[in-house]
């Protein structure tokens, strides 16, 4: 009787957490039970107008080398899966095979790339990792408008207009090539790769804010920036943590599954 009062109570709360299923929470659940992971991938072909675009796209795969095991705990410490598993490969060797074409949706700054996928090769490689399903998570640049502040906290001044950023699409896909879930609500940008100088603007005393890039050693940092003090401190920087944290929670089983339990819980891994 108290999980039913206390599930009415938060009902109203109750919604989408990151992402948007393609079937019935449930059914995704039952079909989705042994989830695999895919290397982050990185698309090339998408939209980079950093001056140093080669040393941007080369920051991004070393960046992402290695931390997908990552994801594969957080995924596990949820507990919504019977199991997670990563799933090996060379990422530009897959982009290619998994990879069918995309699409920019969204409006502002919802605005997002979305994937296709190539039936044949996610069924192969499902079957080969012995999973139900792959979560691809692709970086890709795109440029879409956003409103940035002024850094100076006593400033009511902001900039809107079109910015050059790099987004972490993802999307998990089905044997037979279809998407069952994705983060298609847009979000913040995994990585900022313009800056409005303010500063510049008062000090020459313009109207105009001009755009800059951000430098590619400035974008390394960032990407290499840790947790600070020593409750908090990880060998995981803190962008691809509350990337891999953000994934983690919206692919987990939601509140009412958490209060009433699965209509078919899996059984326990040996």
């Amino acid at each position: 009787m108290h999980r039913v009062l206390l599930l009415l109570l938060f009902l109203p709360l109750l919604g989408c957490t990151g992402g948007s299923y393609k079937l019935a929470p449930e059914t995704y659940h039952q079909q989705v039970k042994t989830l695999g992971v895919v290397p982050l991938l990185v698309d090339d072909q998408s939209t980079i107008l950093h001056p140093d675009r080669a040393a941007i796209l080369d920051l991004l795969a070393r960046q992402n080398a290695g931390k997908s095991p990552w994801l594969v705990e957080a995924l596990r410490e949820r507990k919504g899966y019977f199991d997670v598993r990563e799933v090996a490969g060379d990422p530009r060797t897959l982009f290619g095979q998994l990879i069918a074409g995309n699409t920019v949706a969204g409006e502002g700054g919802k605005r997002q790339r979305r994937y296709g996928f190539q039936p044949a090769a996610v069924s192969e490689l499902c079957r080969r990792n012995a999973v139900d399903g792959l979560l691809v998570v692709v970086l890709n640049g795109l440029v879409r408008p956003e409103k940035r502040w002024d850094r100076d906290r006593a400033s009511l001044n902001f900039l809107q207009t079109d910015y050059n950023v790099i987004l972490a699409s993802a999307a998990v896909v089905l044997p037979t090539g279809a998407v069952a879930w994705e983060n298609a609500a847009g979000g913040d940008a995994f990585l900022e790769l313009q800056y409005p100088d303010f500063d510049e603007a008062y000090f020459d005393a313009a109207d105009a804010v001009r755009l800059h890039f951000v430098t590619v050693a400035g974008l390394e940092r960032i990407l290499a920036r840790r947790d600070s003090g020593v409750l908090f401190k990880s060998s995981l920087s803190q962008r691809y943590k509350t990337l891999f944290a953000g994934l983690a929670d919206a692919l987990t089983p939601g509140l009412v599954e958490q209060l009433l339990g699965p209509r078919s819980a899996p059984a326990a891994p040996k």
